[in-house]
């Protein structure tokens, strides 16, 4: 209700401006002068954008911190896990059918076998990788890769959320001199919003 108040408002007000400025620029035509029997009027028009188009807010996360993680004293699998989880906070005149999907890549990304990454913030050498996993404890990078990342989830409606796990392999710093790989690391999400047929997904 407030919206189409606002619009009949502004238009109310492009109405009055179009009137002045018709006494403004009012031409009198005179039979008695030559050159004043004819005028022109210029006749203009705005077409509204479809107000019925979609209409959505997707909530992402600032941040999400693994803490502080330890090497591992044996080889082997030893995974960190953090929950990561988006929100989708509004969704107005979606189609029939229609949905929003969230994709999601590392910033580096430009093909599927780019992993997401963690980058020692002064030793860029040393890097840590680590997934995204779904609530069927698979990595999403085993799902379809688009133009703009992986799937991270299909929301249809407001106030829906979506809780995927960051999982890091600690195993990846097992031996590793720790003068060297130990402090801090930071990594980017790129995440990426389309409206999108949900039967064709």
């Amino acid at each position: 209700m407030m919206k189409k108040k606002v619009v009949a408002g502004f238009m109310a007000a492009t109405m009055m401006v179009s009137v002045m400025s018709t006494g403004v620029f009012a031409k009198d035509l005179d039979p008695s002068s030559e050159t004043q029997r004819t005028g022109d009027t210029t006749v203009t028009a705005t077409v509204e954008e479809n107000l019925n188009k979609a209409d959505y807010i997707i909530s992402i996360p600032e941040t999400v911190d693994f803490g502080k993680i330890q090497q591992p004293e044996t080889e082997g699998n030893a995974y960190s896990y953090k929950d990561i989880t988006v929100s989708c906070i509004k969704a107005d005149n979606l189609g029939a059918g229609n949905g929003i999907a969230v994709l999601v890549k590392d910033v580096t990304a430009a093909e599927s076998s780019d992993p997401f990454l963690l980058t020692h913030n002064t030793h860029s050498d040393c890097a840590l990788t680590y997934e995204i996993m779904n609530n069927n404890d698979e990595s999403i990078q085993n799902g379809t890769w688009y133009a703009n990342g992986f799937l991270f989830n299909l929301f249809t409606g407001a106030d829906q959320s979506a809780t995927d796990k960051l999982r890091l392999n600690r195993n990846q710093l097992y031996n590793k001199d720790l003068s060297v790989w130990g402090g801090q690391y930071t990594g980017t999400l790129n995440f990426y919003t389309k409206i999108v047929d949900v039967h064709a997904q």
